[in-house]
């Protein structure tokens, strides 16, 4: 069934819009030598850095005879490589990892040591085998996942999310002011205004977006937001039944926040937001699976494109890609492998320097460039790229 889908996919090859505003370069180099070379064309550049290194499994078969698995200075190297890519990283970029369970506390050790423990993310198991298709009889146990490790340069730094729109039936509030003399005071450097009884009243109304929604400070939002940590500690205090404007805490919204005190009645305080920042964000998942793709993965990348035991599903890196990275920026990846960090990156349109010390990962990564070129990937798409490759 799949392969007359994307028999019906090639009879029908489509272009896709060109990419040549974005860079793609293909070293043959070793990881650590590349990312010391790259230090002085590209420093803090890219947005994303994604490392696939050697697992160090101490095993030998399929691609892992090619990259020697077994090496007694793994650690050392890494940490060099780790080293490098935080040099190159921009402010905002990321590093993500891909590892197994042999060396996924040493490397996270070594991240930790290069970007400090507060930069670290979190981990994400991967799913790449049925719990069921236990197929290596003379294993310990049946070992199903592999692991993301996720980091940023600056830790202030968050993961590109969707925003879930607001519902607009709860925003049904409106605010009148009745004097242009509020008594006005200096909290925490911010100037804010205080409205009393009489001066201002608080309607409702129907439903639209210029309206706003009022919440109850109560709860996680008196102890875990920031506008009712600030309510709690800074305007409870100042009396009851106020109206109070707040500048500096809706900057992408309005510009400040309302909120009113507790009365008589309600030992609460409320604050309401505009719809200018009521959308929350969709947040990533760390709940990964490929269960279903990985044994399929052999055809992604077109012909001649298999990359025994070591391939990387397209999807995941779309995944990696579309949470840390946007249109045009820079991605790095300097264990090449078969090409799917470049492929992805020239389908979504984002700059990509890759490399692999392996002659066979070489040639692998070019023919999977030219089945781009020619609409022989599964996608059936043509992409129009320019590449610089770089030997040895």
């Amino acid at each position: 069934m799949i392969d007359n889908v994307i028999q019906e996919q090639r009879s029908a090859v489509r272009e896709a819009p060109p990419t040549e505003g974005n860079r793609y370069k293909l070293f043959q180099r070793e990881a650590a030598s590349l990312t010391h070379h790259l230090i002085a064309d590209y420093p803090e550049a890219f947005q994303l850095i994604y490392l696939d290194p050697p697992y160090n499994t101490r095993r030998s078969r399929g691609s892992r005879k090619h990259y020697r698995d077994r090496s007694a200075r793994w650690s050392e190297q890494l940490h060099e490589v780790v080293s490098n890519t935080y040099k190159l990283l921009r402010r905002q970029g990321f590093l993500a990892l891909s590892i197994n369970q042999m060396e996924l506390f040493n490397l996270k050790h070594i991240c930790d040591t290069v970007f400090g423990s507060e930069c670290f993310i979190g981990l994400f198991p991967v799913k790449i085998r049925h719990s069921e298709r236990q197929l290596m009889i003379n294993a310990t146990y049946h070992d199903v996942y592999e692991y993301l490790l996720f980091y940023r340069k600056d830790k202030q730094t968050r993961f590109y999310t969707d925003q879930k729109h607001p519902r607009l039936e709860k925003f049904d509030h409106r605010i009148e002011t009745l004097t242009d003399q509020p008594e006005r005071r200096i909290i925490q450097g911010k100037e804010v205004e205080i409205y009393r009884p009489g001066q201002y009243k608080i309607h409702r109304e129907a439903p639209a977006a210029h309206n706003l929604r009022r919440y109850i400070i109560a709860g996680k939002l008196a102890t875990a937001n920031w506008s009712g940590e600030f309510f709690e500690s800074y305007l409870r205090p100042l009396g009851d039944n106020l109206l109070v404007r707040v500048p500096g805490l809706e900057n992408e919204g309005l510009g400040y926040r309302w909120f009113q005190t507790q009365t008589a009645k309600r030992s609460s305080g409320v604050y309401f937001q505009s719809t200018l920042t009521a959308g929350r964000p969709v947040l990533p998942t760390n709940d990964l699976d490929f269960t279903e793709i990985v044994p399929n993965i052999y055809k992604e990348g077109g012909a001649g494109i298999d990359f025994k035991d070591s391939k990387k599903p397209e999807q995941l890196l779309e995944y990696i890609l579309s949470i840390t990275t946007r249109e045009n920026d820079l991605v790095g990846d300097f264990y090449g492998g078969s090409g799917t960090t470049l492929a992805r990156a020239i389908k979504m349109k984002r700059s990509c320097i890759t490399g692999d010390s392996g002659a066979e990962a070489i040639e692998i990564i070019t023919r999977r460039l030219a089945n781009l070129r020619e609409g022989k990937d599964i996608d059936g798409i043509q992409y129009n790229f320019t590449l610089e490759s770089y030997g040895p």
